[in-house]
């Protein structure tokens, strides 16, 4: 395609303007018709011919309504803001504010909708993430530990020192018996009446005191009339706390487990404190296999120890204790532990 010389281009500008063309269309009306003068030139045409044929297409009228055209569609895309203030100091605040009043109200009704949805959405997220415990989320873990427990020391009595009792003075007088002459003691002879009168007959002949008064008990029945008899108190049945074969719950700590189990509840206020922890009790194991005195000796509260106790209490007999294979009565220690899943 042949290119128009600078020099027809600068003709087509001065047509264009001198026929009163807004400038904002100048740009495009040019080149439209350079490229329609081109396309002349190509079917063999001179330029004044060309010139010609686009000053008779597009003559003053239809430029003049191409100008009022542009500056109708121009006006239809100018905003409320741009009318009014036409004309007028745009630099100033109240153009500005105009401006960005849309924006602004979009950002405060999508900030207001996020704050409600924020506040009605709210609890139930936090349901989702913090659900609330049920009873299958409740576990009992029941720990048995050996407990050290050592017997009281108790203080040895100072040994009885016995004091020896008087001796009596005696006279060796034996009764006379019937024996062969051989066998005759020549050395003995009987005791005279006045050595009878400080001593007493006896077996052999000892020096001693005179006079020796022997304190014997007295008889039921000669107990006097004003007598009180004293009380003797029942000896107190002994506790053990360490023994050869200690108490068992009967089916061994697995069935203790499950007993425990079955019949323990969590504490609401414990759940709601979320308070886990052992509660160690101590309570007798008697003879006969009955727990007694059942008690908390380290607890966690919140109820906790109050069921732990209950539970206990409510507990079948148990395998009694035995010393040297005697039943007896133990005391023992069980730890009970509370924990949520």
């Amino acid at each position: 395609m042949k290119r128009l010389q600078k020099n027809r281009i600068e003709q087509l500008s001065t047509y264009l303007l001198a026929n009163k063309l807004n400038p904002e269309l100048l740009p495009e009306i040019l080149d439209h018709l350079a490229c329609e003068a081109e396309e002349r030139l190509w079917d063999g045409k001179s330029f004044e011919q060309a010139f010609n044929g686009i000053v008779e297409t597009a003559d003053t009228q239809t430029l003049l309504n191409l100008s009022v055209d542009h500056k109708h569609l121009l006006a239809m895309g100018k905003s409320l803001d741009d009318i009014v203030f036409e004309g007028r100091n745009k630099l100033y605040g109240a153009y500005a504010l105009r401006k960005g009043y849309g924006q602004t109200m979009q950002r405060s009704v999508l900030l207001g909708v996020t704050l409600f949805l924020g506040m009605v959405l709210l609890p139930n997220l936090y349901a989702r993430l913090v659900p609330e415990a049920k009873p299958e989320d409740i576990a009992y873990v029941v720990e048995f530990t050996d407990a050290e427990i050592r017997p009281d020391v108790k203080p040895v009595p100072p040994p009885v020192k016995e004091e020896p009792r008087p001796v009596e003075k005696t006279i060796r007088s034996v009764i006379p018996t019937v024996v062969p002459d051989e066998n005759v003691d020549v050395e003995y002879t009987p005791p005279l009446t006045e050595e009878l009168e400080t001593a007493k007959a006896g077996q052999e002949t000892q020096d001693g005191l005179v006079d020796v008064d022997i304190i014997t008990a007295p008889s039921a029945g000669n107990i006097p009339g004003n007598s009180i008899a004293a009380e003797v108190l029942p000896e107190k049945v002994k506790e053990y706390i360490a023994v050869d074969q200690k108490p068992e719950y009967a089916g061994g700590n697995a069935a203790m487990g499950a007993f425990l189990q079955k019949h323990l509840r969590y504490p609401s206020e414990a759940i709601k404190a979320n308070i886990q922890g052992r509660v160690f009790l101590e309570f007798t194991v008697g003879a006969d296999g009955k727990i007694e005195n059942v008690k908390s000796v380290k607890g966690i509260g919140f109820g906790c120890d109050e069921e732990a106790i209950r539970v206990v209490k409510l507990m079948p007999e148990w395998k009694p204790g035995k010393q040297a294979g005697v039943p007896v009565r133990v005391r023992f220690t069980l730890p009970i532990m509370f924990q949520m899943n």
